[in-house]
């Protein structure tokens, strides 16, 4: 339990939201810390936002003495799960590190893997590593070892949309993408929760609905990442597992957006851009070498969340041949159970 006041701060990656914490500073559970601060409708509110709650809480912890400077990153997300990798999480977390180190360049360990971050000196805009994208059965991963390659939505799962086809990618985490023609108009929970539950994915799936920008071009050979260079662009909307909804971004879905876009022919070039609805991003997936995401951040808002309360109900065994009642605190009449109990104890998060 944790019985002081603990420090935070917030950031987003292109809406993606994230409470960072200070490992080292906190000893409670953090499957119960992420599943109340993330809420939507109760946790945790934000100086400059009106949203409560966040996509995920991030648990770092430093060691300033590696070179380039080393943080290791645990994401729980607000269902109490633990993801593997996050790319705006990722690039969040090297914004805090910069901020308080000064590093321009960060190793970000992750349970996928070590990610090399680069924060520019653009302010707000970090480079993360997003290792190599794998369509393999055993990486993704998939039950049966069969890729899955522009399979029909419908025989996979139940859903409003069979004609919609999937491929399956891993980006360090699952995913499946399908592109549409409009991407603006479809109900994204109701299609995709069914493909997020199908029998292919046993450790589930993040899903990614894509539609391509007319006119933004098929070249993305030009060396600097410009609104004037003609970079292959498609409209993103992911909905996340874990967090069990839609978000605003997902830099590991822009990837696997970008993954399968060049896997299907969608583009002949090594970078693409990603609109999902909280901005911007940039994917480059080289021949050789590690797939990178790029993009902005920002930090929200810096506070204390309460800390941990406990309750405790009191029952005594009587001894024999006395009479001694038992007695609660803090509980309400009509819980108290009708005969002796030991000590017991719960943790419930003060308000």
């Amino acid at each position: 339990m944790t019985s002081h006041a603990i420090p935070y701060e917030k950031y987003h990656g292109t809406g993606n939201d994230f409470l960072i914490v200070d490992a080292t500073a906190f000893t409670g559970d953090r499957r119960r810390f992420a599943q109340r601060h993330c809420d939507r409708e109760s946790g945790v509110r934000a100086t400059r936002s009106d949203r409560r709650g966040a996509d995920g809480v991030l648990f770092l912890t430093i060691s300033e003495d590696a070179e380039p400077i080393r943080v290791t990153m645990t994401l729980i997300q607000p269902d109490g799960s633990a993801a593997a990798m996050c790319g705006n999480g990722a690039r969040c977390v090297a914004e805090w590190v910069s901020r308080r180190t000064g590093a321009t360049e960060v190793v970000i360990d992750t349970p996928a893997g070590p990610r090399l971050a680069q924060v520019h000196s653009e302010p707000g805009t970090v480079t993360i590593e997003m290792g190599h994208p794998s369509f393999d059965p055993d990486d993704v991963p998939l039950a049966g070892a069969a890729e899955l390659i522009n399979e029909p939505a419908g025989a996979l799962a139940d859903v409003p949309r069979p004609d919609i086809r999937f491929t399956a990618v891993g980006t360090g985490v699952p995913h499946a993408v399908g592109f549409v023609d409009d991407v603006d108009h479809l109900d994204v929970d109701a299609l995709a929760e069914p493909v997020r539950h199908a029998e292919r994915f046993p450790q589930g799936a993040n899903v990614n609905l894509a539609a391509p920008v007319s006119g933004s071009g098929l070249d993305a050979s030009a060396p600097n990442p410009t609104d004037s260079v003609p970079i292959p662009t498609f409209r993103q909307r992911t909905f996340e597992r874990g967090v069990e909804s839609e978000t605003r971004s997902c830099g590991t879905g822009a990837v696997a957006t970008a993954a399968v876009a060049k896997r299907l022919g969608r583009t002949n070039g090594d970078r693409v851009r990603t609109r999902p609805p909280g901005g911007e991003l940039i994917v480059e997936i080289p021949e050789t070498g590690p797939a990178t995401l790029t993009g902005p951040v920002t930090r929200e808002s810096v506070g204390e969340l309460p800390p941990e309360k406990s309750w405790v109900i009191l029952h005594r065994y009587p001894k024999r041949g006395t009479s001694i009642q038992s007695r609660s605190l803090r509980q309400p009449s009509h819980t108290r159970p009708t005969r002796p109990w030991t000590v017991c104890a719960n943790t419930l998060w003060g308000h």
